[in-house]
């Protein structure tokens, strides 16, 4: 069993590279539950279902890791704006996690203390970065890009991750615009938050990090605490049927509270 610190979150990477077995899909639908299935026959593209199962695949066996049940055992409920949690009927202490996924590459973040939220996303894709700030980020997070010509798509993918992170930590999904709140990223200070929203109570116990676990890819991480506390993220990179190794990865930003953790663990991965 991996021990979960009450002031730590752990990231699970898996590439989709390290997952190249034909008889993963097999595997995979072996320990899904019903729903599962029926969202992974929705999706037209091979690669698409391939990297659904690998992203569900992967957030059953990491939380296996913390409690003694098998992958197949894990039951999940919604909120109102579907974002999923341990079904507390099964799980009365419950984990807080976070899933997400983009092309080669799932992530999974788990913590005991806090709401989450993690987004991950392929950063070497064509994107009409000025245009989508125009219409969906804050005024000033669009000024910021005009600004940053050079390294506009870079940081078109922090502004975004941030958000989509912070949205999941809130467990409000998309019924908020992304331009009720806005992130100020600076190399100077750390990653800071501004509402603007009425709906929106000030964060005081919000904490952000911004992940690069590897070239072309940028990940955000949102953590919602009841109470103001400095946290620790330990990365973890989940390989199949090989010791899970712990991942070096550079940070874009982090707010003050957010500390870097190397932490090796060994034992079994999907």
């Amino acid at each position: 069993m991996l021990y979960l610190p009450e002031d730590e979150i752990h990231l699970w990477f898996a590439f989709a590279g390290d997952f190249e077995d034909p008889h993963l899909p097999v595997a995979a639908r072996k320990v899904l539950d019903p729903g599962e299935i029926a969202r992974v026959e929705r999706l037209r593209h091979a690669k698409d279902r391939h990297l659904f199962l690998l992203s569900h695949l992967l957030a059953r066996t990491a939380l296996s890791r913390y409690r003694p049940r098998s992958p197949e055992e894990w039951r999940f409920v919604r909120n109102s704006h579907g974002k999923p949690s341990l079904d507390p009927e099964t799980e009365p202490v419950p984990l807080q996690f976070s899933l997400s996924h983009t092309t080669g590459l799932s992530v999974f973040a788990v913590t005991r203390t806090a709401d989450i939220g993690v987004d991950v996303e392929m950063v070497n894709r064509p994107v009409e970065a000025l245009k989508l700030s125009r219409r969906f980020f804050s005024p000033g997070e669009a000024a910021h890009l005009r600004k940053m010509a050079p390294e506009r798509l870079s940081h078109f993918f922090y502004y975004w991750t941030l958000k989509e992170s912070f949205l999941k930590a809130l467990g409000r999904g998309f019924s908020l615009p992304l331009d009720s709140f806005a992130f100020h990223l600076s190399e100077e200070r750390p990653c800071r938050i501004t509402l603007s929203g009425k709906d929106l109570q000030r964060p005081e116990g919000c904490r952000f990090a911004l992940i690069q676990p590897a070239k072309g890819y940028v990940a955000a991480l949102s953590v919602a605490l009841r109470q103001p506390k400095p946290m620790k993220v330990a990365c973890f990179r989940a390989l199949p049927f090989e010791e899970a190794v712990s991942l070096d990865w550079t940070p874009a930003g982090l707010s003050e509270g957010v500390e870097c953790i190397s932490r090796d663990h060994g034992g079994r991965s999907c």
